[in-house]
């Protein structure tokens, strides 16, 4: 998506003229932040963007432009059914089968500021700072400033191994019912800032209770069905299950794997 095109969209169709030439005359500096943006996302260094201050909407922050006159732009023409920029909304929010990026299993609701429009202003319309979410992520994601410790990782510039090598577990609780734990154990030789993003956003998203409660209803559903298979059947199956996942930090694909490794269920525990 031209992230020039959804700025000019957004911006023709202001009813204010003085605000909406304002808007044309600072294109390209905002078309120069958007730009830098973009570099700095590739190497995860979003936090050099200074952010904006809490509660000051008269905060001019670039061009003359206030913070203000960049939320409500997003606010009036793109997230508003009628704006400019709302067929640029209806698109960036449309993901396979709906399901959030950002959890793996709720109903896309609305678009994510990766970068906290309330912070940065700036990139209040710019796509590659707009992120599909259900309800829940787009909450718990905040509005805060972007810090070396906080960052999570960025949906649309975050290095592919996140999404193909193991980094989200799941222990199997000797229980009646069945429980589970997730946790994060990131392979040895990530890097330092990589582990951190992972963590921080199966933490700040509060994963581990989340997906425990998806993988507890998932398997009161099935309960029946495995409490009828052979122990021979029941390896079979899991082990199949294990190998449909093509990511294997899904929450199920993670659900499946332990159970697999766990040898109480496999023998007994898959029958209580």
């Amino acid at each position: 998506m031209n992230r020039a095109t959804v700025y000019a969209d957004c911006v023709g169709s202001l009813s204010n003229a003085v605000l909406s030439a304002k808007f044309t005359e600072a294109a390209l500096a905002v078309e120069e932040a958007s730009e830098l943006y973009a570099k700095r996302a590739g190497i995860s260094e979003l936090h050099h963007f200074p952010a904006a201050a809490w509660g000051n909407d008269d905060q001019i922050v670039l061009a003359n432009l206030t913070k203000k006159d960049f939320v409500d732009l997003y606010d009036g023409q793109m997230s508003k059914g009628k704006g400019g920029g709302r067929s640029h909304y209806d698109q960036l929010r449309m993901t396979e089968l709906g399901i959030c990026p950002l959890c793996g299993f709720g109903h896309v609701s609305t678009l994510d500021h990766f970068a906290a429009k309330a912070r940065y202003p700036v990139f209040s319309v710019l796509p590659i700072n707009l992120v599909p979410a259900c309800t829940d992520c787009n909450k718990k994601m905040g509005a805060g400033a972007i810090g070396v410790e906080t960052t999570m990782p960025h949906p649309y510039f975050e290095e592919a191994r996140i999404e193909t090598e193991t980094w989200l577990l799941c222990d199997v609780q000797d229980t009646n019912p069945v429980t589970v734990a997730y946790r994060v154990e990131t392979p040895a030789d990530w890097s330092e800032g990589l582990c951190k993003r992972v963590r921080h956003h199966f933490s700040e998203l509060e994963l581990a209770a989340r997906y425990a409660v998806q993988a507890g209803s998932h398997l009161a559903s099935v309960k029946d069905f495995l409490a009828d298979l052979t122990p021979a059947d029941l390896q079979t199956f899991v082990g199949r299950r294990v190998n449909r996942f093509p990511r294997p930090n899904e929450w199920e694909a993670a659900l499946y794997a332990g159970l697999f490794r766990s040898q109480w269920f496999m023998q007994d525990g898959y029958r209580l």
